[in-house]
């Protein structure tokens, strides 16, 4: 298509000398020195003779530098092009006569030479002309003041012959084509757009979706840096990176948030996309903002909502107070037909992805469940949707949550927590992928930690496949909670989970329902387990009732009422456990088999403290 690769930022070529991107960006300056106004190199037409194009090779020595050094980047060229296009002559002008023209090296070291000269003839005249000691002009205090003195005439004389030379105010293009000046003289001057970019800086904000010029090409993959990001983490990049994303839906091409090791602070369900056919490039990382940042009078979920911690919630029936607690996301995407959303990798190393600042939301919600968090990920009545190779970490509430979607493929995630901590003083809600009312999903090839269920599939769902998974810490797998007051659709059916490794999990596996609830669980099948130091390798809990959903307790419940539990299969389970290798409390099961269940206790059993492990579980 005529475009070799783009021109670089100018955080890129202001980074390291030996640095990646500058070793990347400088060939292609060398080889297609001419930029096209939204930052493409090359050698053809587009590149380097339309109006606002830059030749990079009819540039002033004298401004060179400044331009391939500090290239402007693509949002800023825009900027220059739609906002100041009126007024730039009048701005190049007052930049001229602000800022004159600097005097160039050889005149500098010219008049060096010259100073140096004078100095050395004026020892050579007092040492040994006689009598020349006592001339004014030989004596020692005065060497020094002539010598500057002389310096400076020089140094002035030559700028003054320099610039009043005929066509020195055409500077600084020299022998440019009548129709390359008037493209070039259209653009404003570098100190009008560092004073409008200056400004942008000050207010704190990106730019906004509407800023971006409707008119924008398509054609090339832009990154939330050509809008205005800045990437370091600190800045709310939430709206440039929405204009990225919007830019590749409006042109049907491919999305790139990067370049790498950039981070884009964004807010909660800000990044709402509906999108068809569209891909997603994670080079750089979206990191979501603190529990200070984001809710610092520390909100309670809405009333009514029956989320969490809100006692005697009248609510029965219609939809459970599950859909709620995936409320606010990071990166929420809505209605999507045909999706891909890709990590950068390098070997076994993941780079983009999506992570938060978990910490600050766990050390509240442990004490304080009612307090509002938010999800990395999530998809919502979508269809035909791959991820793959995405890292996800320490996410304030679940870490991807598939909800109301069908055909969703899950390859090669990798989840993590930095808390290290079970129990009451872990990383509570922090599900790793929870699938909610879908089908036809499939998870492969994925590393999931968790404070909570590494994987659970819950409501609604069906036909949900998962294989060559490593869980660590967390809960294990988990289907339910089913039947939280009393809603509606609370069946799983047609569920397989093979080849998967649990590693210091709470449980292995666990089927868990609500007190006095109705549905249905059937056709599960979970072989081959390996597992190593879970406290219960099996659990299935017809009991369920956890005091931070329903802080009253379930005593109210009809106690015969229960889920139905049937054609559920255990195959070749093996390693090693710490309480108990299976826990049945099951008051409507059928047809539920363990075949090659091969548990061994790991040593002494640990005493389980009352609320320890299941307060907090969902």
């Amino acid at each position: 298509n005529g475009l070799p690769a783009r021109c670089p930022t100018a955080r890129e070529f202001q980074s390291e000398e030996r640095s990646e991107e500058r070793r990347d960006a400088e060939p292609f300056l060398r080889n297609a020195p001419c930029c096209s106004i939204t930052g493409w190199c090359g050698l053809g037409m587009q590149h380097c003779d339309c109006s606002g194009c830059i030749d990079y090779r009819r540039v002033h020595r004298s401004q060179r530098s400044h331009v391939v050094g500090h290239p402007l980047t693509r949002y800023e060229t825009q900027v220059v092009l739609h906002r100041n296009s009126a007024n730039s002559q009048a701005k190049v002008s007052e930049s001229s006569a602000e800022h004159p023209p600097t005097v160039s090296r050889f005149e500098s070291s010219f008049a060096v030479l010259c100073s140096l000269s004078c100095f050395l003839c004026i020892l050579l005249v007092r040492r040994y002309v006689p009598g020349a000691s006592k001339h004014w002009l030989c004596r020692t205090p005065h060497i020094c003041v002539g010598s500057l003195v002389l310096v400076t005439f020089l140094q002035c004389g030559l700028s003054v012959w320099r610039y009043s030379q005929p066509g020195a105010d055409a500077a600084p293009f020299q022998e440019t084509p009548v129709e390359a000046e008037a493209a070039l003289e259209a653009l404003p001057t570098t100190a009008a757009v560092e004073a409008e970019v200056d400004s942008a800086e000050d207010s704190g904000d990106s730019p906004s979706p509407s800023e971006i010029p409707s008119d924008w090409p398509c054609g090339e993959v832009l990154t939330p840096v050509d809008f205005g990001a800045k990437g370091d983490g600190h800045h709310d990049d939430s709206s440039a990176v929405w204009a990225a994303i919007a830019h590749g839906i409006r042109c049907n091409s491919t999305v790139l948030l990067g370049p790498r090791r950039h981070r884009f602070l964004v807010m909660p369900n800000v990044l709402e996309v509906t999108a068809e056919n569209l891909i997603i490039v994670f080079e750089a990382q979206l990191v979501g903002p603190t529990l200070e940042a984001w809710n610092p009078t520390l909100e309670s979920w809405p009333k009514g909502s029956c989320a969490y911690a809100e006692a005697h919630c009248q609510r029965s029936g219609g939809q459970s107070p599950e859909f709620a607690r995936s409320q606010w996301s990071l990166l929420f995407l809505r209605n999507c037909r045909n999706m891909t959303l890709v990590g950068r990798s390098e070997g076994t190393h993941l780079e983009g992805g999506l992570l938060a600042p978990g910490n600050s939301f766990w050390r509240v919600r442990n004490t304080k469940p009612q307090v509002r968090g938010y999800c990395l990920l999530k998809l919502d009545s979508c269809e035909d949707m791959r991820i793959s190779k995405l890292q996800l970490h320490d996410s304030p509430m679940y870490q991807v949550v598939v909800a109301r979607s069908h055909e969703v493929e899950l390859n090669g995630l990798r989840i993590t927590l930095s808390n290290q901590a079970l129990g009451d003083s872990g990383a509570h809600n922090t599900d790793g992928v929870n699938i909610l009312n879908s089908s036809r999903v499939t998870l492969r090839r994925s590393v999931i930690e968790s404070g909570d269920d590494n994987v659970v599939v819950k409501e609604g769902s069906s036909d949900i496949f998962a294989e060559s998974l490593q869980l660590r810490r967390g809960k294990g797998v988990s289907i339910g909670s089913l039947g939280e007051r009393e809603a509606e659709g609370q069946e799983v059916t047609n569920v397989l989970f093979r080849d998967i490794s649990s590693d210091h999990c709470v449980h292995g596996v666990r089927i868990k329902t609500w007190k006095g609830a109705r549905g249905l669980v059937q056709n599960a099948t979970f072989e081959r387990f390996r597992v190593a130091d879970v406290m219960v390798g099996i659990l299935i809990d017809q009991t369920y009732c956890p005091p931070s959903q329903r802080p009253e307790g379930c005593a109210s419940e009809d106690a015969t009422a229960a889920i139905r539990i049937q054609q559920v299969r255990f195959r070749d389970f093996s390693g090693t456990f710490q309480q108990m290798d299976r826990k049945v409390l099951c008051s409507a099961c059928d047809d539920v088999t363990y075949e090659n269940i091969a548990l061994r206790p790991a040593g002494p059993a640990i005493p389980q403290r009352a609320g320890s492990v299941y307060r907090f579980s969902r």
